[in-house]
């Protein structure tokens, strides 16, 4: 990065053994890498949802709606519960979350996109969702400006996430809510573990946004931000032991044993305090 997309400062600092730089003006911490987006594609097909990153990323489905879930009730206290009209999803991997909006808001129109294909065609052809296998910032313009844009866990896999906000802001009608999760680099946890903080992974992550540098950056595209939260987030039994002891690990067969063992089914409720949830509102 020749430039903070934040600030604008060119002065950055390398760290975490030179895979990470900090912009010396804000703060602002991005990898220390040059990707095009064709490259990235290459990243996101099917094995990233079965083996790569997720066991399973389609057997996780309930756990991952109830985060959706949990999160949208959360959204109507701080939003008084606005209309839905025009609803934008920039990373709607499987449609999931398309298939919620779909259900909860049946007058709402819908639209989502990612450039995972395998995942963009199961959201088409088996959850009968609006999704679209392309990168937003090729799209055509939006006649029908956005009332509620959501970014749930991809501002930090995107190589230009300023432009995005941008694009975003201008196809979006002023009062639009902009709702996005992401990890907060600045908050106890990464501190602590510092380069062994489990969201540092590039080249899928990209980008390390704090409290301050991402309001930062959202106000420069005409955000105001309404609230910042640290909710506890509900993950899948299966997903946490398949991260914890055979997601790039030497294979064993007692371990691989009792991973199939484990309900689909079983979860729990963990609260790290170090992904964040932003609400903000276009001025």
């Amino acid at each position: 990065m020749d430039k903070c997309i934040v600030c604008g400062n060119s002065d950055f600092k390398l760290i975490y053994k030179n895979t990470l730089q900090k912009c010396n003006n804000c703060g602002f911490i991005t990898a220390n890498i040059n990707i095009s987006d064709e490259e990235l594609k290459l990243f996101y097909g099917e094995k990233y949802f079965n083996g790569d990153e997720y066991s399973n990323y389609i057997d996780d489905k309930e756990t991952i709606q109830k985060n959706f879930n949990s999160r949208l009730k959360q959204i109507d206290k701080i939003t008084k519960r606005q209309n839905f009209h025009h609803v934008l999803e920039i990373g709607c991997a499987y449609g999931f979350f398309g298939q919620l909006i779909k259900n909860r808001y049946p007058s709402a129109s819908y639209v989502g996109y990612d450039i995972a294909k395998e995942a963009v065609e199961y959201g088409k052809s088996v959850l009968k969702v609006n999704v679209l296998n392309e990168n937003y910032l090729e799209s055509d313009f939006s006649s029908n400006p956005y009332s509620h844009v959501f970014m749930w866990d991809v501002i930090e896999h995107l190589s230009s996430p300023d432009e995005f906000i941008e694009k975003i802001s201008k196809e979006s009608v002023a009062g639009s809510f902009l709702f996005i999760t992401t990890g907060d680099i600045s908050s106890f946890v990464p501190r602590m573990k510092g380069a062994s903080w489990r969201m540092i992974h590039p080249p899928t992550h990209l980008h390390y946004f704090s409290k301050k540098t991402l309001s930062k950056m959202l106000e420069k595209y005409g955000y105001e931000v309404q609230s910042i939260k640290y909710p506890p987030v509900s993950r899948s039994v299966k997903q946490i032991f398949y991260s914890l002891f055979l997601l790039q690990k030497k294979e064993s067969k007692w371990k691989t044993y009792i991973y199939q063992k484990i309900p689909s089914s079983l979860y729990l409720k963990l609260n790290t305090y170090d992904i964040m949830f932003l609400i903000a509102r276009k001025k």
